[in-house]
């Protein structure tokens, strides 16, 4: 194939993908069949400071370029640092699956031998190698379309599931956090919030949703940030429930090994949801209508997991108003988390 780049044993492969948590955890099957395929070369990754910790931990992955993308935006400074420590690399492949197009002008700048990324954008031109593919069609799943660029590799094994690993240490803080609401055996983890990235069920609704679950004997714990903790205890104790949960108590290592000790996690479609899917719990997903916001593309990956949705399937909401994720009842995500609970916890 004319496409298949010259990589020889030793050179370095830098992956880039700068944006959200659920997008990197969506691009390390990608990161893992690059390593699979070239055991002797170092495959790097440079992501975003927030969500780089997932990272931690995975053997397949050489080394962690962290990004801090309001300070890459904003200061000159910190991209010559930032320029200087990826020259220091010397990385003689880079794959830009989000082409940020600060990013991708600084790899041309390093005259990186071979610079992979899409075609159709302006910043294109920074690449010499340009796949032609857009996303916006929503076709297929992202993980898939990250694929795509496997064009360039060499033919080999393709791993297909993402995987965070956590640490003993990091999974017995996770049971410490749990005992201290009597939570050792099987239980639920309910994650409310979406960072903004999706429109979301309605906050009544997972309160509702979590009391179901308690009346009905299954141990379960809401998990968020410290801003979502205020705004989920003052709707519990508005609804007069106080809530097992501890929001604000987790980093994204502490959080993802929490939801590797669950039975079930219920989210909305945010990374959180994409993060219990990597540790290997099942998820029922509560995703919208629009068109952008799929499960064809943004569901969760592998089976045994459930995806809910308005029963209209003519959204035409503005975004972040959405009004048809109110539609589904708390019933049927009961329903859903009991049958998915059920299989697990027995």
């Amino acid at each position: 194939m004319d496409d298949v780049l010259e990589i020889k044993p030793g050179d370095r492969i830098l992956v880039s993908r700068s944006d959200r948590l659920g997008d990197l955890i969506l691009a390390l099957p990608f990161v893992e069949t690059l390593k699979a395929r070239y055991p002797e070369c170092q495959v790097d990754v440079l992501a975003s400071l927030y969500a780089s910790p997932i990272l931690e931990n995975n053997e397949r992955i050489g080394g962690i370029v962290r990004v801090q993308n309001d300070q890459l935006v904003t200061s000159r400074h910190y991209r010559k640092e930032l320029e200087q420590k990826i020259r220091k690399a010397g990385y003689q492949v880079v794959v830009a699956l989000y082409p940020e197009r600060h990013i991708c002008r600084l790899f041309h700048q390093l005259r990186i031998p071979h610079r992979v990324g899409t075609a159709g954008r302006f910043h294109s031109v920074f690449f010499n190698h340009r796949l032609m593919h857009s996303r916006k069609a929503n076709k297929k799943h992202e993980s898939e379309y990250n694929q795509d660029f496997l064009k360039y590799f060499k033919a080999g094994p393709t791993i297909t599931t993402p995987r965070v690993h956590s640490t003993e240490k990091e999974v017995g803080h996770a049971r410490n956090l749990l005992l201290k609401w009597g939570i050792g055996g099987a239980f639920v983890v309910v994650h409310p919030g979406s960072g903004g990235s999706a429109d979301r069920w309605p906050m009544e609704r997972f309160i509702e949703f979590y009391r179901d679950l308690e009346n009905a004997g299954i141990p379960t714990i809401i998990t968020g940030s410290e801003e979502e903790g205020r705004q989920i205890n003052k709707t519990a104790e508005d609804m007069g429930i106080k809530p097992k949960e501890i929001t604000g108590e987790t980093d994204l290592r502490t959080l993802a090994a929490v939801l590797s000790q669950a039975s079930l996690v219920v989210a909305n479609s945010t990374g959180p949801l994409h993060l219990a899917v990597a540790v290997g719990t099942r998820v029922v997903g509560l995703y919208p209508r629009r068109k952008i916001m799929s499960p064809v593309r943004w569901g969760p990956v592998g089976d045994g997991h459930q995806v809910i949705q308005p029963l209209d399937p003519d959204c035409q909401c503005p975004p972040r108003q959405c009004h048809c994720m109110d539609t589904i009842t708390v019933s049927r995500v009961t329903e859903a988390a009991r049958e998915v609970y059920g299989r697990r916890a027995g």
